[in-house]
């Protein structure tokens, strides 16, 4: 999985290139409840990024992401995105565009079992922003461990200045404002906004992150398990090899252990040992002794990045041995 970076070769074209795509972005629509499986939204208006602490273009260092359950009770679905940083110094979260301050509606649910602190920031070019200068606020946000914690970065407290596009320069500084008090005395206009957390490297997770008129739930991959057998057809007390292979929606191995089961057709289904771990290729196998005819299937255990499944059943039959007939009798044996 992959974090989008907000930071570009210069400064000037980061900052361009984010206020030129708030500025060109067609009305935001509200689409409700969108399911994703990673970072990647699939919104070009919303994306996960990640940016400077102290300052928009600071120095960063790209997080890890995962997924998870919960952690605690998910405020959607029962999964999350979990965001580990590689330091101090870098806050990780979504990435607004909006046409209008006054309809900035991001906000994100987020859980750290240690705590973790973050950062907010606006940037925005209203009537009362001279050509080729913008406003830039930064806010300071942190949730408690515990449980899941709300945020929205309209309602965060910023520290404004009126900043200079192409070197990002502050020109003069604007006073502290939530974004409501701001725009009544600056104007209103379009922009974005990064609101992230992990400043101190602690790991968190987000869910039900609302921005642009949808809301993101973070849920699990949906595997594929597939089940294959050497032969088909044994004589009784013979040996089946059983392979097993999960893949992902690109049709990649994912080398997830599986549990193989077996039941008498129409019977119940129960395992076979405990897991298998796959291969250095990515494929479970097994080697299974048959007695009788016998259906086999893999069960793949839920996981922190997806749901159980099975594959589809197979059939190992097992031939019937011919009797040998009975011997002709001789005419001397009929006699007797």
């Amino acid at each position: 999985m992959h974090v989008r970076t907000t930071a570009t070769a210069t400064v000037t074209g980061l900052a361009a290139t984010c206020l030129m795509t708030a500025l060109s972005a067609a009305p935001a629509q509200a689409d409700g409840t969108r399911t994703v499986d990673g970072p990647a939204t699939g919104d070009a208006d919303v994306f996960m990024t990640y940016v400077g602490c102290e300052s928009l273009l600071g120095a960063t260092t790209a997080p890890r992401s995962r997924l998870n359950l919960g952690p605690y009770a998910a405020p959607l679905g029962r999964r999350s995105l979990g965001l580990v940083p590689s330091g101090p110094g870098t806050a990780s979260g979504p990435y607004t565009g909006f046409e209008s301050l006054s309809a900035l509606d991001t906000t994100l649910s987020v859980a750290a079992t240690g705590g973790t602190s973050g950062v907010s920031y606006v940037v925005v070019v209203t009537p009362t922003s001279p050509p080729g200068t913008a406003w830039s606020g930064r806010a300071s946000t942190s949730v408690p461990a515990g449980a899941w914690m709300t945020v929205s970065a309209a309602d965060l407290t910023y520290d404004w200045s009126l900043v200079d596009l192409a070197t990002q320069s502050p020109l003069s500084p604007a006073g502290s404002a939530t974004t409501t008090a701001f725009i009544a005395e600056h104007g209103d206009g379009a922009g974005f906004a990064v609101t992230g957390f992990g400043c101190d490297a602690r790991a968190f997770n987000l869910d039900a992150v609302r921005a642009s008129g949808s809301t993101f739930d973070f849920e699990g991959l949906a595997l594929t398990t597939t089940v294959a057998l050497d032969r088909s057809q044994v004589a009784a007390g013979d040996q089946v090899t059983v392979t097993g292979r999960v893949t992902d929606g690109a049709g990649r191995l994912t080398g997830d252990p599986l549990v193989l089961e077996s039941r008498a057709p129409g019977g119940q289904w129960a395992p076979l040992g405990t897991a298998v771990l796959a291969d250095a290729q990515g494929v479970a196998r097994v080697v299974v002794p048959v007695t009788e005819t016998t259906e086999l299937r893999w069960h793949r255990p839920e996981g922190q990045y997806a749901d159980e499944g099975w594959s589809e059943p197979v059939t190992v039959t097992v031939e019937q041995a011919t009797p040998e007939p009975a011997p002709t009798p001789t005419p001397d044996a009929a006699k007797k």
